[in-house]
């Protein structure tokens, strides 16, 4: 005890010395150790695992409490370290606490407090774990007992408990495709009760046994599925560069104690969690798998793809298709997929069906086939057979090379339920692009969209066109601008024929075979019980249908038009079209039949047989050669829309039905084009007695010089919202359409050589009847001067007029009455001689405080000594040479964007240099 003060007085001693070096010292690397003490920490691991380095020794059964066990379940069971060390003579006892991140990290190892000891060496007697209730759980010695604690160092020591040894496995579905030969056979072995593709497995149950134990099988269950298409980097189907194929992942990680396991039972469930396959026993030995102490495994378990499972048939028969049509040279030119893309059958054959054009059910069975614009060539294959449960089938179409027509009926982005719906609505859309109508001047358009009115004699304004691109500014005639289809004789495809087992397609609802030399259509075609749209277009070979259609029960679209062909393949003849129309309209299909097109054919009459199709909407004959007067459909013909442009007919007959004159049944009629004929007079074909309105009745660029019953008094009116006659030879405006008591909106009579108004024709006996117009083309005529009842008395709606090109010597103020005047024109007047004869501007016309629009452009204006509004937005001065111009009241609109003059930059125009810049 003595000598225990003496070393502590002398330490005391030695440490007040250090303390004055230190504040005397410029020294910075001051060791502030316990220079006679260190530390130790011991790690813990599972011996399965640690190297064996050591041989660690539980203690014997004599030494254990009751609690203590020889082996533990899992190594987070410990929580606490008891450490026996001998020092000399001296034994030191300690109780540590071990710790890891996670119980999961304590399967690789567990970390004891430091421990601070004298330096020096120390031999380890033995150590005891506890877990988390202090209660011992087992007890052991290490062979590599001896330790040495550094004065001011750390030692680390590892220590090793027998911990039941575990490694995690993550279980992926491969596929086994050894069954598959890839080759479609029409004769096979039936297939299993319940097929299913591989990516349809959303769930599994794998069960495993460990190999030469009598353990019990362990079973996992409800592993969620994750379905992905890759590279076949380990070539275990195919050693092809790009070789596809597509497996089965588990996220999930799963315990299981170390050994050799072999895989005993699979259950594949879909999304909704219903069963898809049980598969148990069988399984080869090459998917058994070894797991290791806190190791992970991939493990494999096979899915067998079965040969007769159909849709791998599908596969199979795409690939037949491609072979059978010259697949190594498609080349898709279309806008639906990647140009110039191909199909690839380098891959999995169940993951042939995932080609572009194709588009298959969730079971994946294969539903739309679309060989459009890839350049098929060959004779379909006896394998098209194959696809039972196709429902759209694609082999050429009127659209084909993207000509500038967009039909809805052909948007592949589109689902099958809304073209089938909304039919109707998007075959009215398609014709309105296909089939332009006259259209009216732009002053009259821009009325209209000032209001947000629509009409089909703007169509080309709302597509972007100029006004200078649609008429030949020098007669008025309209240039020909006519979105194409595919031209007759222009093959995209070179398909030669169709096999019988095109017959097997019984859920097929679309069909459309298009520009290609196809020759003949088999007779199992009356097998396609479920086909509700048939189109056979530029197929000149073909020289008609066959008389097989008529078997065919769900038609309501059907599209033969462009088969007239050309002198290298001369197309179907007038009597072939006919015997096709016969065929359809006595067939079964007779009563369903609801859009028919037969136009750019060779048709040289109408074909009567069309009236038996009474539920007949749509009837498009534009484009052939029809002669003559058509005749009557009847009362109970009852279309929406008539197209008979482009032909040589002369007339239309009538019946009278309840003291009415009628063609057919305008209730519905929404669209009447007879444009581009040979018709004298207006027909008088419809009524003004009736609460229903035509939207567009159209026969421009025809040779009309008056009205059917028009001297007679007879003259039945019409309702329409369009009603064009421009480009014919009426001479004088008829006073007919205001007497019988028409309602009509827009009329257009541009370039009729126009030179008067009969007497009262803008006078109705109903004054309500005649305030419906609210547009009015007049351009490129010769009238000189407006009648006295052209007034808003008569026209208090009047939104856009347009009277340029004509002839007014003096500015025509009558339409300027009506207060809703919008937009009006008087360009271009010029006399009989030729030179201009409009001089004087419109003074005060600023005090219309509706319009919008005022062009004057093309005259012999003079000095404008008036106020220029700014709310007429729109002013066209141009082409004025003489004019003088004062721009004060509108330069600042005009510099912000709120303000259109249209004007030369060689006119004297003042007070706003900028419009000279």
């Amino acid at each position: 005890m003595k000598l225990f003060n003496i070393k502590s007085l002398f330490a005391f001693v030695v440490s007040c010395a250090a303390l004055c070096s230190a504040a005397c010292s410029d020294d910075d690397g001051i060791d502030n150790r316990e220079l006679e003490y260190g530390y130790v920490q011991f790690k813990l691991y599972k011996e399965a695992s640690y190297p064996q380095t050591q041989d660690a020794q539980r203690l014997t059964r004599a030494d254990q409490t009751d609690h203590m066990v020889d082996q533990l379940d899992y190594l987070s069971q410990a929580c606490k370290l008891r450490i026996r060390l001998l020092s000399g003579s001296t034994t030191i006892s300690q109780t540590l606490t071990l710790s890891a991140t996670s119980s999961e990290a304590a399967e690789f190892g567990l970390r004891s407090d430091k421990l601070e000891l004298m330096a020096g060496d120390y031999q380890i007697i033995s150590f005891i774990l506890y877990d988390i209730t202090d209660t011992p759980i087992y007890s052991g010695t290490v062979s590599d007992n001896r330790l040495s604690v550094v004065a001011g160092g750390l030692t680390i020591h590892d220590l090793t408990a027998n911990v039941a040894p575990r490694g995690k496995v993550r279980f992926n579905l491969v596929k086994d495709i050894s069954e598959l030969t890839g080759k479609w056979n029409a004769t096979r072995s039936s297939s299993r009760n319940r097929e299913y593709t591989f990516d349809e497995i959303a769930y599994f149950d794998v069960s495993v046994h460990k190999i030469d134990s009598d353990e019990e099988e362990i079973t996992f269950t409800n592993l969620k599925a994750n379905f992905d298409v890759h590279f076949d980097e380990e070539n275990a189907e195919s050693d092809k560069f790009g070789y596809q194929t597509s497996s089965i992942t588990c996220d999930s990680l799963l315990f299981l104690p170390a050994g050799n396991y072999e895989i005993t039972g699979l259950v594949t469930y879909d999304t909704n969690k219903l069963l898809l396959e049980t598969i148990s026993g069988g399984i080869p030995e090459k998917y058994n798998f070894t797991v290791s102490d806190n190791e992970t495994i991939d493990a494999k378990a096979p899915v067998t793809m079965q040969e007769a499972d159909e849709y791998i048939q599908d596969g199979y028969a795409l690939k037949a298709i491609w072979e059978a049509l010259d697949g190594p040279n498609w080349y898709y030119g279309g806008e639906d997929y990647n140009k110039g893309c191909n199909w690839d059958f380098n891959k999995s054959p169940d993951l042939w069906i995932d080609q572009p054009g194709v588009e298959v059910h969730s079971n994946g069975r294969v539903a739309k086939l679309v060989l459009s614009e890839f350049g098929i060539s060959g004779d379909m294959p006896a394998a098209i057979g194959q696809l039972t449960e196709l429902v759209e089938l694609y082999l050429g179409s009127h659209s084909d090379t993207n000509t500038g027509t967009y039909d809805p009926m052909l948007d592949q982005s589109k689902s099958l339920e809304d073209r089938n719906r909304n039919r109707l609505a998007y075959n009215k859309q398609y014709l309105a692009a296909t089939h332009i109508q006259p259209q009216m001047s732009y002053p009259c358009a821009l009325a209209l969209k000032e209001h947000n009115l629509t009409s089909p004699a703007i169509y080309l304004y709302e597509q972007g066109y100029t006004e200078n691109q649609i008429f030949d500014r020098k007669s008025g005639r309209q240039i020909e601008i006519q979105p194409k289809d595919v031209i007759a004789g222009r093959f995209c495809n070179n398909l030669k024929s169709l096999p019988d087992e095109i017959g097997n397609l019984t859920k097929l609802e679309y069909l459309y075979i298009a520009n290609s030399p196809i020759s003949k259509i088999p007779t199992t075609i009356a097998n396609l019980a479920s086909c509700t749209l048939l189109e056979i277009y530029n197929c000149p070979n073909l020289h008609g249908l066959p008389q097989e259609v008529g078997e065919m029960p769900a038609l309501v679209q059907v599209n033969i038009s462009c088969n007239q062909g050309t002198a290298q393949h001369p197309g179907w003849t007038a009597d072939e079209i006919y015997q096709s129309i016969g065929y359809l309209a006595n067939g079964k299909s007779q009563d369903l039949i609801q859009m028919f097109y037969a136009r750019d054919n060779n048709l040289e009459k109408f074909p009567e047989d069309v009236k038996k199709m009474e539920r007949l909407s749509l009837l498009d004959l534009a484009n052939n050669k029809i002669q003559g007067v058509i005749p009557a459909l009847g009362n109970n013909f009852m279309p929406s829309e008539l197209y008979f442009e482009n032909n040589e007919i002369t007339g239309f007959g009538t019946e009278t039905v309840n003291g009415r004159r009628i063609f057919c049944n305008t209730d519905n009629l929404e669209t009447f084009s007879a444009s581009y004929n040979k018709l004298k007079k207006v027909p008088d074909i419809f009524t003004s007695d009736t609460p229903y309105y035509v939207s567009s009745v159209s026969l421009g660029y025809n040779e009309i010089d008056g009205f059917e019953n028009q001297d007679n008094g007879q003259y039945q009116g019409i309702n329409v919202t369009t009603f064009t006659l421009s480009g014919n030879r009426i001479k004088t405006y008829p006073a007919c359409m205001a007497k019988s008591q028409s309602r009509i909106s827009y009329i257009l009579l541009a370039g009729n050589g126009l030179e008067g108004f009969e007497k009262d024709c803008f006078t109705s006996p109903k004054p309500e009847n005649q305030a419906n117009l609210i547009s009015i083309d007049l351009t490129y005529n010769r009238i000189k001067e407006l009648p006295d009842d052209f007034h808003a008395g008569n026209m208090p709606y009047l939104y856009g007029v347009d009277l340029s090109y004509n002839a007014f010597s003096k500015f025509p103020w009558e339409p300027t009455d009506a207060l809703t005047l919008t937009v009006y024109a008087v360009r271009g007047q010029r006399d009989d001689n030729g030179n201009r004869c409009l001089k004087e501007w419109p003074t005060g016309i600023y005090k219309h405080t509706g319009l919008r629009g005022l062009y004057l452009g093309s005259n012999d204006l003079r000095k404008v000594d008036d106020t220029i509004s700014y709310l007429i937005y729109n002013l066209d001065i141009s082409d004025n040479p003489n004019i003088t111009f004062d721009a004060t009241d509108i330069c600042y609109y005009w510099q912000a964007g709120a303000y259109t003059l249209t004007y030369d930059k060689t006119q004297n125009i003042i007070n706003c240099p900028e419009m000279l810049e």
